[in-house]
C-alpha cells in the first residue's frame, strides 16, 4: 500500500489563550533556547533539497511529496513496558503505547502512537541525535495542548521504518524536549499521531498482550478469545479519532481518544458545570495539569458513570484546567488510565473504534 497526501497543511498559528480569572496563575511553557532556534534554523534544508513542495501564507504552510506510506503486510511489534503505578492491573505494564522502530536510519527508536495529537513532534534533543532537518522558509508554530501552548519548527522526517511499514517524508514538528518526556518517565520518543497512520486498514493498541498490530490491507477481525467486546462509530475531529460519549446519563458528545495521555478523563470547564463535577470558585482540591505545554492549574474529581458504545466506565478518575487554553478547543477527551484496560483498534477501513477484554 502506498499513500502520497496532496498538499498537506499546518498551521503556523493558533489561537490564543482565553481570558478568565485564573490566567494570571497560569505556569510558563517550555521554551527552545536562542541557541537551539539559531542551530535548527543553520541545519535547515529547503523544499527542493527535500525533494518536496511547499506553499506558505501567512497564517499556514502546505505540503505536496510527503507523508508517503507504504505497507506491504501486516506488522506485530512488542510494546515497550514503561509500567504505571499499578502494575498489575490490566494494561498496567504499558503507560503509554510505545513500540521501538527504525527512524532516519537510526535503529531502536522508541515511537509513541499518540492519537491525542494530530502532529508529530520531537524534542529538540532527540532531533539533533536522529538529524532531522527542519524545513528553511517556516516560521515558529503555535502548537495549543494541555498546559498551553509552545512554538515549534517545521521538520521533514527522511524515514520511518516500522517492520517492514515505511513512512517517508513525513512532516513533523520540533520542540522543547519537556513536551515528550512527562508521559515516557523521561525517555525521548518520538510522537506519531495516528492520523499518520490512516491509509492503513487499522492500527490495534492490544495493551492486555502486549503488543500492536499495524493492519495493512486485511479487514479487522477481533480476539475471539476476549469475551467483551463493543463498537462505536469512528469520526475524525481536526485530525484526531473520536467517539461519542455518555456520562452519567446525559445527551452523548463527542470524545477523543487520547492514548498518549497518562488521564482518565479531561472536561472542558463549560462541560463540568453543566455535569455539577466543577463550579467556579468552589474550594475543589487543585492539582497541576500536565502536558505539552507545561503544566497549569487543574481541579479533580471521579465521574461516576461513562460509556461508549456497549462499554461502561465506572469512578473515572476526571480533571478540569481551569486555566489557560483548553485542549482541541474545549473537548472531551479520554486517556490512557482508560484505554490501557483493553484491546483498542482504530479500524480506519470501516470507520470503527473497537474495544475487547
Amino acid at each position: 500500500m502506498r499513500r502520497v497526501f496532496v498538499w498537506v497543511g499546518l498551521a503556523l498559528v493558533a489561537a490564543g489563550c482565553a481570558a478568565d480569572p485564573y490566567s494570571k496563575l497560569e505556569t510558563a511553557t517550555p521554551m527552545l533556547s536562542a541557541e537551539q532556534m539559531a542551530e535548527l534554523q543553520k541545519t535547515a534544508k529547503t523544499p527542493e533539497e527535500l525533494g518536496i513542495q511547499m506553499r506558505v501564507t501567512e497564517i499556514s504552510a502546505a505540503f505536496a511529496g510527503v507523508n508517503v506510506v507504504e505497507a506491504p503486510e501486516n506488522v506485530t511489534l512488542p510494546l515497550v513496558e514503561i509500567p504505571t503505578d499499578k502494575p498489575h492491573e490490566p494494561g498496567g505494564l504499558y503507560r503509554a503505547p510505545v513500540v521501538l522502530a527504525t527512524v532516519n536510519g537510526k535503529t531502536n527508536v522508541r515511537l509513541l502512537l499518540d492519537s491525542g495529537s494530530n502532529r508529530n513532534l520531537f524534542g529538540y534533543t532527540l532531533a539533533r541525535a536522529l538529524d532531522i532537518p527542519t524545513i528553511a522558509g517556516l516560521k515558529p508554530m503555535t502548537g495549543m495542548g494541555i498546559g498551553g501552548a509552545v512554538d515549534n519548527y517545521g521538520a521533514l522526517v527522511p524515514s520511518v521504518q516500522i517492520g517492514s511499514i515505511a513512512l517517508q517524508k513525513t512532516v513533523a514538528i520540533i520542540g522543547p524536549d519537556a513536551q515528550v518526556l512527562g508521559v515516557t518517565r523521561g525517555s525521548q520518543v518520538m510522537l506519531l499521531g495516528v492520523n499518520a497512520l490512516r491509509s492503513l486498514s487499522y492500527l490495534t493498541i492490544d495493551y492486555l498482550h502486549g503488543k500492536v498490530i499495524f493492519g495493512a490491507h486485511d479487514a479487522y477481525l477481533p480476539d475471539d478469545t476476549l469475551p467483551v467486546l463493543t463498537t462505536a462509530p469512528l469520526r475524525w475531529f481536526g485530525e484526531l479519532p473520536a467517539v461519542d460519549i455518555t456520562i452519567d446519563g446525559r445527551n452523548p458528545v463527542p470524545c477523543i481518544l487520547d492514548t498518549g495521555g497518562d488521564y482518565g478523563m479531561l472536561v472542558p470547564r463549560l462541560r463540568a458545570i453543566e455535569l455539577g463535577y466543577w463550579k467556579p470558585g468552589k474550594n475543589d482540591p487543585l492539582s497541576v495539569n500536565g502536558g505539552v505545554g507545561g503544566a497549569s492549574l487543574a481541579t479533580g474529581y471521579v465521574i461516576k458513570q461513562a460509556k461508549v458504545g456497549d462499554a461502561t466506565f465506572t469512578r473515572i478518575p476526571a480533571r478540569t484546567a481551569l486555566i489557560g487554553p483548553e485542549a482541541a478547543g474545549g473537548q472531551v477527551f479520554l486517556g490512557n488510565t482508560i484505554l490501557r484496560r483493553y484491546r483498542v483498534t482504530f479500524d480506519f477501513q470501516h470507520s470503527t473504534l473497537w474495544l475487547e477484554r
